[in-house]
């Protein structure tokens, strides 16, 4: 094959989506940033997440154009902007809605302390959605205090196996920068070319590399459609009414009843059937 053509195999090529979930406060929008090595991302420090719906950002990685998804926290209840339900519902709702599939996902949590949550949101989007189909790298922020950030995860591997979370790729790492260096008169320090220079920035560096290259060498290649799902049923009921001397009289009962991913649904969240309806009613709309 000629340059030419591979060329022109190569844009005409969608990118890879790489879609990056978790909480509010996990460090998404800062990892977004951190890859586009420009702040194009809005984030946030205080309880309330700032992302209400999903944004895209085309940024490459390694030589490869991804598109990065930065996604409403999950589990913000009353304190955060997208309610939980609502969060999970528009996080669905765009893997369905991405025709050229879902080539990754990455979930984003913060250090150093494991929530009960972690293993629910895992499970939901890599075992019930996704089906074990996508490849899922754990990127772990907040840990810029560790002498090693990587042996946060030696320590922690086990805790994860216990819940079942194998991930494809790990990423242990800081999304922000630090605090700015002065010098003794209180001004800002700057490398040769006039920037700024924080107190992270080797560690920024460094964990930027990472992630860049755990997303490069574990995305599928071959984008997984989300396939559909049986939210609900119909079981119909057929009953006869017989009649002397006369052909039966047949009646038909249809009743909608809640399928297997309803129930899939209130076991990974740990909500209950009725819960777990609503937010499968939502869904089902959209099909």
């Amino acid at each position: 094959m000629s340059e030419k053509k591979e060329i022109a195999i190569k844009k005409s090529t969608p990118p890879p989506n790489v879609i990056l979930f978790g909480e509010s406060g996990s460090g998404k929008s800062s990892i977004v940033n951190m890859l586009a090595q420009r702040p194009c991302a809005q984030t946030s420090s205080s309880v309330k997440g700032c992302t209400f719906i999903a944004n895209s950002y085309p940024i490459e990685i390694l030589g490869t154009t991804f598109n990065i998804y930065d996604t409403a926290g999950l589990d913000e209840g009353d304190q955060g902007n997208v309610p939980k339900k609502e969060a999970i519902v528009q996080l669905l709702r765009l893997l369905k809605s991405l025709d050229t599939g879902v080539s990754l996902l990455v979930f984003c949590m913060r250090g150093p302390r494991i929530k009960e949550s972690a293993h629910r949101n895992w499970r939901l989007f890599h075992e019930v959605i996704c089906r074990r189909k996508v490849p899922i790298v754990l990127a772990v922020t907040g840990i810029e205090q560790e002498y090693d950030m990587d042996e946060w995860w030696i320590r922690n591997k086990g805790a994860f196996q216990d819940y079942d979370m194998f991930p494809n790729g790990v990423a242990c790492i800081t999304a922000i920068r630090g605090k700015p260096l002065k010098d003794r008169n209180r001004q800002p320090l700057q490398d040769s070319e006039g920037r700024d220079i924080y107190s992270l920035d080797d560690e920024y560096r460094e964990s930027m590399e990472k992630t860049g290259k755990a997303i490069k060498t574990q995305y599928r290649t071959e984008p997984w459609k989300v396939e559909p799902v049986e939210w609900f049923r119909d079981i119909v009921t057929v009953s006869y009414k017989t009649r002397c001397l006369r052909a039966p009289i047949e009646y038909k009962e249809t009743r909608t009843v809640a399928g297997a991913a309803i129930q899939e649904l209130a076991k990974a969240l740990l909500i209950s059937q009725e819960e777990a309806e609503r937010m499968g009613k939502a869904l089902s709309s959209d099909n």
